[in-house]
């Protein structure tokens, strides 16, 4: 969403995700896009551009920022994710790499362990709580274990 005129904050990430269901929705129901305008304003009184109600309906932007999890609301708790907690809080790590870019921040969470059978059963509950397909772990010889990781802003944020 573009920025708010006088040097005000963007509107926070749940709201943005909110607004950008609705309207996606109100464009499929043949709303046109200041009908939509007013519908938002009345729904959430917020006020957003025609520019990036089209830029929403045409895909190019959207404020789910390649996250799939957007918000730590919408993690799900589990039995996979107590786990993947409990074993990041114990044998594995989370970690932000920092970039002079701001904005491109690398995060990692992940498990090395000498135990194969441990590092896959962390690696299919890591999958399952991100919603990606099953993570395989591969083996290290310059640390001498099996590794396994994945990027998820939103869990490290939990974490």
């Amino acid at each position: 969403m573009a920025q708010l005129r006088m040097g005000r904050k963007y509107l926070p990430r749940a709201l943005r995700i909110k607004l950008y269901n609705d309207v996606t929705a109100l464009r499929r129901c043949g709303l046109t896009y200041e009908r939509i305008i007013e519908e938002v304003r009345r729904r959430y009184g917020a006020r957003i551009s025609k520019s990036h109600i089209s830029y929403w309906i045409r895909g190019i932007h959207s404020p789910y920022n390649g996250r799939r999890i957007p918000s730590l609301e919408l993690l799900e708790p589990s039995e996979e994710l107590a786990y993947v907690i409990g074993v990041v809080l114990g044998d594995g790590y989370a970690y932000m790499k920092r970039r002079a870019i701001k904005g491109y921040n690398d995060v990692w969470i992940g498990l090395k362990a000498n135990d194969r059978g441990f590092v896959e059963e962390f690696a299919r509950c890591l999958a399952k709580v991100l919603g990606r397909r099953p993570i395989r772990p591969r083996y290290r010889d310059d640390v001498g274990k099996y590794v396994v990781d994945a990027q998820s802003k939103t869990l490290y944020e939990l974490l």
